[in-house]
């Protein structure tokens, strides 16, 4: 098997042989890091319509955007771009002509916001404290959809689940296309002064074509994986200021659901209708802290999770946070380990929030009150998770601040209380970068944690209140072609994190790695390959070895937006007091041939261990997905999982599970959508050592009407519905939901 993941490598180079040339022929104009521009301020009223009146932005000052940092390496852009700047008292405004030879060829589609990063897009990264460690990115595509992210750890994190107010338009002309942006301050966090501050800034084009060039204005170096740190430099801003910055978002919702009683002859009853108005709002009473809050407040969601087959899995899975009050400033609370991770708070009935920063200090403050209580119950070898239907109150304290240059230190303080029941957590973490290559995370925290009497014993806990600890320190080096890592984790067995993601403990882990990168020139047949290698290992805390890997992983990419991952991994895994010898072969191959197709796939085979039955299996999984995008509006994503164990050559579970996004978007604001996920499972019922289902099924619909003026003036309305389906029983529904949503932002 191991020959025949080289022989495709093989294939996918010789046939991109001769594909990859680009040529440029005279250098970039490159702005140094040194120079600082000094924007202006206007007082001509800017429509934002996708056209660039000249009179409009007469005071605007104009830089080029013309230097390729990726896959190209400060070379001559193959497009020619102009970037304009100027401020007034309340907004700041940029906008793009985005020169292109072949207008035809520019890929735009109407999408919701922060999923058109496929397309051609331009915008601007903004440095509002200068700290060179945390950034506002904001982007639009040429038809005026906007990205927005906050970029931290200098820009080694990217986190667009942030969602700010601003206005863009964008228009494709017969030279190229035309973006224009208006971003008000307060919907950004800057220092606090009344004499000019200066801002770290970049502005960005993506042009993707057989290769995704990205290309800016100042010189990218390789050798400094802090790329905050190299954005050049804007001088103006005088006495700016947020304006009174007070939002009240009040939403309405409404929910029914019909459930059978008695599967599955019962008929659908009313199991639930409910009609609750409640609002949400956010105070920015100085130019960098938020004070958030909500009461009875909508924190549902409306975007499904993907399904995940939850099969023969050793940890809990873990799902993203989608709801707005946990995401507003969510960076904040971002850590070496996972000790925040606000899934956990399921059904809240208040909130409130403190975010920003002042200075070298930086602060993140939330608690709600939750009307459930989840619980991980984490172990060496696997975890285990129930709820408590009784109200609790989380809360997170994190304060960060600034040392020397792009490093910082902080301390993390968690809550969780409820009657016979708290989770206690604090402690000390970092990032030091001690060269531009070269940083240092780390992280020591300590819990203390009582469960209640019914809870402990029926899940194996500590009857009485117990503590534990946690470590995790890491080193990377980071340079132009290799890099190397080392780090180590221990989580004591009486760890416990209950707002946070840490599903494994009484464990102590070491790493080692290293890797090597080849770029492409320009007519080259790749852009990049990068050859690495690492080996970890797991021991308990009484020393017993969990498991011991090496591993060996190519990357490469190359024309028409490839990219291929190859893993081949050689372990020993102990489990249930029985040690496994592994081979395992992983790979994912993804395409972009055109701006309207592409194709990813994920393949793993090798030997797995049954961890229900506890003996060794040979795993073939393949997770195929297509994602076609018909003229400008309409979107299908298909995908299909295949996930087959077999022991001893029998075929002990077979789990498939397909899903189709049909999505048909009106215009910027408005879109239908449809999704359907249907599981089949199929067990060999002689091979279990326990009473198991031989047939599961599962069918669930949503559609999804929805209006966004804004990321919070919505109007959603909704239906899902689940089919279920066992050996002796088919596909009946189980229940079925009728949901709306109104929601409206508005600006004091």
């Amino acid at each position: 098997m191991k020959k025949l993941f080289f022989i495709f490598i093989l294939i996918i180079l010789l046939f991109y042989r001769n594909t990859y040339a680009e040529s440029n022929e005279s250098a970039p104009k490159i702005y140094s890091k040194d120079k600082i521009f000094t924007i202006k301020k206007t007082e001509s009223k800017i429509k934002i319509d996708g056209v660039i009146n000249k009179e409009e932005w007469k005071d605007a000052i104009m830089i080029e955007v013309n230097n390729e940092i990726m896959p190209g390496e400060n070379i001559l852009a193959p497009v020619r771009t102009e970037c304009f700047m100027v401020y007034t008292d309340s907004v700041f405004y940029v906008a793009f002509k985005a020169y292109d030879k072949n207008p035809s060829k520019i890929r735009a589609h109407l999408s919701d916001r922060d999923d058109a990063w496929i397309d051609d897009m331009v915008g601007i990264i903004l440095d509002t404290f200068n700290d060179e460690n945390r950034a506002f990115a904001f982007f639009s595509n040429p038809l005026g959809v906007q990205g927005d992210e906050i970029y931290s750890n200098g820009g080694s994190n990217e986190d667009d689940s942030w969602d700010a107010i601003w206005n863009s338009a964008g228009k494709i002309t017969d030279f190229g296309y035309v973006v224009e942006i208006a971003i008000p301050f307060s919907s950004l966090q800057f220092q606090r002064s009344a004499v000019e501050q200066i801002w770290g800034f970049a502005p960005f084009r993506i042009y993707p074509r057989s290769k995704r060039h990205q290309i800016s204005s100042f010189k990218h170096n390789r050798d400094n994986d802090c790329l905050i740190c190299q954005f050049l430099k804007l001088k103006g801003f005088k006495s700016i200021s947020p304006g009174k910055n007070i939002e009240l978002d009040p939403t309405i919702t409404g929910v029914r659901t019909d459930e059978r009683k008695e599967f599955p002859d019962s008929p659908l009853e009313k199991l639930d209708s409910s009609f609750e108005f409640g609002i949400s709002g956010k105070w920015g009473f100085t130019n960098n802290l938020t004070l958030s809050g909500a009461i009875s407040p909508d924190f549902s969601q409306v975007e499904a999770d993907s399904v995940q087959l939850d099969i023969n899995t050793q940890f809990a899975l873990y799902y993203q946070e989608k709801r707005p009050f946990f995401l507003e400033g969510n960076d904040f609370f971002s850590t070496p380990l996972e000790a925040v991770y606000t899934r956990t708070i399921a059904n809240p009935d208040w909130g409130i929030k403190l975010t920003g920063k002042e200075g070298k200090n930086a602060i993140g403050f939330f608690t709600s009150q939750d009307a459930t209580t989840n619980l991980i119950f984490p172990g060496s070898e696997d975890s285990d998770s129930t709820y408590i239907n009784q109200k609790s109150y989380s809360s997170v304290l994190r304060y960060r601040r600034d040392i020397g240059k792009s490093s910082t230190l902080g301390v993390l303080i968690t809550d969780r209380e409820g009657d016979n029941y708290h989770n206690r957590i604090g402690g000390i973490d970092g990032l030091l970068r001690i060269t531009g290559s070269d940083k240092v995370y780390f992280q020591v925290l300590g819990s203390n944690t009582l469960y209640p009497s019914e809870i402990a014993k029926d899940y194996n806990q500590n009857a009485n209140s117990f503590s534990g600890s946690a470590i995790e320190l890491s080193y990377l080096r980071q340079k132009r072609s290799y890099s190397w890592k080392a780090g180590y984790s221990s989580l004591s067995p009486g760890f416990r994190s209950d707002i946070g993601f840490i599903p494994q403990v009484d464990v102590r882990k070491y790493f080692v790695g290293a890797g090597y990168t080849f770029w492409g020139k320009e007519k080259s047949f790749f852009s990049q390959i990068e050859i690495s290698g690492d080996f970890n290992q797991e021991e308990d805390y009484d020393g017993n070895l969990l498991g011991r890997e090496g591993e060996i992983e190519l990357v490469y990419q190359g024309p028409m937006q490839s990219f291929l991952w190859v893993n081949l991994t050689k372990r020993r895994k102990v489990f249930g007091g029985i040690s496994f010898d592994q081979d395992r072969q992983h790979m994912q191959f993804s395409i972009k041939p055109t701006g309207n197709f592409s194709f990813h796939t994920h393949i793993s085979i090798g030997d797995e261990i049954d961890y229900e039955n506890v003996r060794a299996g040979k795993k073939t999984f393949i997770m195929p997905e297509i994602n076609y995008n018909i003229g400008r509006h309409f979107r299908l994503t298909l995908s299909y999982s295949y996930n087959k164990l077999k022991i001893k050559g029998n075929e002990l579970f077979l789990a498939k599970l397909f899903q189709v996004w049909l999505v048909y978007h009106l215009n910027r604001k408005i879109f239908l959508r449809a999704i359907i996920q249907h599981t089949h499972i199929k067990r060999n019922v002689e091979l279990y050592n326990f009473e198991v289902d031989p047939i599961y099924k599962k069918l669930f619909t949503q559609f999804l009407f929805s209006y966004k003026l804004n990321p919070r003036t919505v109007l959603f309305l909704g239906y899902t519905d689940n089919y279920l389906g066992h050996e002796d029983i088919r596909l009946t529904q189980s229940n079925r939901t009728f949901f709306m949503k109104i929601g409206y932002a508005l600006s004091l």
